[in-house]
Formats: structure tokens, C-alpha cells, sequence
């Protein structure tokens, strides 16, 4: 092992999120190129989390920075919403064109929590011009994350992440759903869940993730979710499906909720749409909702709505997902079903409680609570020059959709490797 060369600088003027902000020290990162990053003191890093779950397509991607490039020689560098771009609607058309959401809108956000909390508006404001004015109440489940940026996507979070900003405030956003379990089928969860639909008639929405991401990648039972949707049909609940994480080709599908028999009323996208080349959120709305704004204003904006140099990279992201009929969307399935045997192996292990995946968005549980060997574990894996994101005793492989077969092995390989060692050394 080699040692981890930090930067000197030893006060930071930067707010890190997540972290107390004593005592940190950070890799410099250089470049980039496909899976990897190279620091300062040339290492090169496997970068097998896509950053947060967002370089779907790789660092360094020449297609898209060909694109950049473009966008920049024309000069713009913000139009005001009243204006528009050819980027802007192609964008547009294409994400109504996946979803089938036909006559559909779509608004666009900085990122992915704006996006959750503007969906939130939008269902609330959906029934209240409906009629149904007492339907404002969110439910989300238990273990769950929605973002952290906003008060209201952070509220929707079923995770100790929000726990903080639960004590301060409160508002008529519940993370109370039960997650379902595949040992019953998600039998419990959607009794508790019909209860609570039948209890209250004042639940305006549920928001759930097309597939479980940074709470813990929890999967769903087969046919869970139809018939989780069939519920919300008959109790007049819109279904808000948070595809930020799970979105963009991740799970071997363009958005999660397509391996399901379900059409959520509304989507959120972020992350992979632009794979962090810029920033930009997506909220897509079916055409029982837009209908209401053809004659009603949508009360609703911020700066950087559409802006022209995101609406570039994403279009030129999508160009990529479904080039050669989603080939490397299909691949990314095939390579999930690789990923996942390797991390059943690695669940072989004492300290291994699970591992669960889909497509490749994955997750190893440990079952261990020692900060001490936590971070451990985390320092082992950049030693190796691996980066995995990791929050409390989960560490989540997802790497890039563009990465090899041999490098996946050769990673996860190396992950279990240092998962056995700390076996050793926690239980002697």
C-alpha cells in the first residue's frame, strides 16, 4: 500500500457537507478520464461510486465535451425563460418521448432535491384546483432519501440525514411508509400503506424512488410497485417516482420504474441526465396534470430554469443512452448481473450482513457499527485507490455504465480482499 499524500493546506475556507469540518483533508484531484481520476502526486483512482452516482457516462467523455465546446462558440451563455432554445425543446421532446407521457411538460431545476420539492408543489396544486383543498400531506417511505439541499426534500427523507431538520421543523411530510421485505412479498408494507390511505383522506402524494439508492439500495418485491400503484388509483394518490439516482440507464433500464407495470404521475430526473459535465433537474408531468396550467399560471421558477449550456449536455447524454437501441443501457444490465455475483461472494463474509444491487446501483451492508473499523475500511479502499461512497456501515458500488467486465472483477476483487482483513482485525 501506498501512503495517501493530502493537500498541505491546512485550514479550509469551504463548508463540506455531511462532515464536522475540523481536521480534514482532502485528495486533489487533477484530471479525469472514463472510470478514473488522477491526483496531484499522479495516483489513479477508480472512481466505482461515478462520483455520487452521476458520471453515468464517464469522466472526460469526448462526445459530450465536443458539445460544450459547440454550445460555447455561439455566444449564449443565459437566456430568460421567456426565451427558448432549440436545445431546450429537443430536450424536452425526448424526455416526453421516453416516459410516453404524451402532451406531457417538463420544468427543469439545478438538481434533484429542487426537482422532488417542486414535484411536491405540483401534486398539492393538482388537487387543490381539483377540489380536494385538505390533500396536501406527502408520504415517503421509511428508509428513503430524497435529497438534502432543500428543507421540504429533505423532510421527505427517510434517513438520519434529515434527522436534524426534523427537530426544527414540521410540516405535513411524513417518511412513515413501511419499506417492503421480499421474505413477505411487501405484503406488510402495502397493509400498512393501504391503512394509511384509508385512515386519511388527506394524502395528497407518495414520493418513492425507482429504485432504492443511497438510503441502502433496498429492492422492491416482484409486482410490488403495481400494485402499490394500483392503490394510489383507487385512493386518488399521485405516485411521484424519484429517478435522480436510479434514473438515466443506472438499473439497466432508461428509469427504474420501467421494469414495473406502472406510469407515475410525475418523474424527477437529475444526476445522470447531464452526468455532472453541468448541473440540471428534470420534473416530468403527465398530461391530467399539465392540463391545469393551460389556463392557470404555473407559480413557479428560479434562475437558471432550462439553462442553455445544461439543456446542451443533456441532450448530448441522451444521444449516448439510446444510441444503438440503448446498447449501453442494455449492457449495464448485463454488467449489474456480473456486479452482483461478485458482491453475493463478498456477502460470504462475517461482517457482511447483505449485499443488494440493481443493475449497477449497489450496496454492501456491513454488519458492524465501529466508526474506528469504518474508517478503516474507507482509508484501505483509497489506499488501493479505490473511491466507493460510503455512510455509516453501507458502501455503495456503482460505478460508471461505461466501465469493463475485467474492471468490475478486478475492484471488487480488491473490496473483498479489504472487507476479509477487517474481519480479522475486528473480531481479534
Amino acid at each position: 500500500m501506498q501512503n495517501i499524500r493530502f493537500s498541505k493546506k491546512r485550514y479550509i475556507h469551504t463548508l463540506i457537507p455531511w462532515v464536522t469540518q475540523k481536521n480534514n483533508n482532502f485528495l486533489k484531484i487533477k484530471n479525469a478520464n472514463d472510470c478514473f481520476f488522477y491526483t496531484e502526486d499522479n495516483r489513479k483512482i477508480i472512481d466505482f461510486t461515478s462520483g455520487l452516482m452521476v458520471v453515468n457516462l464517464g469522466h472526460n467523455n469526448k462526445y459530450i465535451i465536443n458539445g460544450i465546446k459547440k454550445h460555447l462558440k455561439t455566444g449564449i451563455s443565459y437566456t430568460n425563460s421567456k426565451f427558448t432554445t432549440n436545445h431546450r425543446e429537443q430536450l424536452s421532446d425526448k424526455l416526453i418521448n421516453i416516459t410516453k407521457f404524451k402532451n406531457g411538460k417538463v420544468f427543469y431545476t439545478n438538481a434533484g432535491a429542487d426537482a422532488n420539492e417542486t414535484a411536491i408543489f405540483i401534486a398539492n396544486e393538482y388537487h387543490y384546483n381539483k377540489g380536494f383543498t385538505n390533500k396536501n400531506k406527502i408520504l415517503s417511505f421509511e428508509k428513503s432519501f430524497h435529497g438534502g439541499s432543500t428543507l421540504i426534500s429533505s423532510l421527505l427523507s427517510g434517513d438520519p440525514r434529515s434527522d436534524n431538520k426534523r427537530k426544527f421543523y414540521s410540516l405535513p411530510i411524513n417518511p412513515i411508509m413501511e419499506n417492503p421485505s421480499l421474505d413477505d412479498k411487501g405484503y406488510s408494507s402495502l397493509k400498512q400503506i393501504h391503512k394509511l390511505f384509508t385512515l386519511n383522506d388527506d394524502i395528497s402524494s407518495i414520493i418513492i424512488e425507482g429504485s432504492s439508492g443511497s438510503a441502502g439500495c433496498f429492492l422492491y418485491p416482484p409486482n410490488y410497485l403495481s400494485l402499490l400503484y394500483q392503490l394510489c388509483k383507487k385512493h386518488n394518490v399521485l405516485m411521484i417516482c424519484d429517478e435522480v439516482m436510479s434514473g438515466c440507464g443506472r438499473t439497466g433500464h432508461f428509469y427504474a420504474y420501467m421494469d414495473s407495470n406502472i406510469k407515475p404521475d410525475i418523474i424527477t430526473s437529475a444526476k445522470g441526465l447531464t452526468c455532472g459535465y453541468s448541473q440540471l433537474g428534470a420534473v416530468i408531468i403527465n398530461e391530467n396534470i399539465s392540463e391545469m396550467y393551460n389556463e392557470k399560471p404555473f407559480k413557479n421558477g428560479l434562475t437558471y430554469f432550462a439553462h442553455p449550456l445544461s439543456c446542451v449536455v443533456a441532450n448530448k447524454c441522451i444521444d449516448l443512452y439510446l444510441e444503438n437501441n440503448q446498447e449501453i443501457i442494455k449492457n449495464a444490465y448485463l454488467k449489474g448481473i456480473f456486479m452482483n455475483k461478485l458482491g453475493q461472494e463478498i456477502a460470504e463474509n462475517d461482517i457482511v450482513n447483505e449485499y443488494r444491487s440493481n443493475g449497477l446501483l449497489g450496496c454492501i451492508e456491513l454488519n458492524i457499527k465501529s466508526k474506528k473499523v469504518l474508517n478503516k475500511i474507507n482509508n484501505e479502499l483509497l489506499e488501493e485507490n479505490i473511491f466507493c461512497f460510503m455512510r455509516e456501515n453501507y458502501i455503495f458500488t456503482a460505478p460508471p455504465l461505461t466501465i469493463s467486465l475485467n474492471l468490475i472483477q478486478e475492484t471488487m476483487d480488491k473490496i473483498n480482499k479489504i472487507i476479509t482483513n477487517n474481519y480479522i482485525y475486528y473480531r481479534y
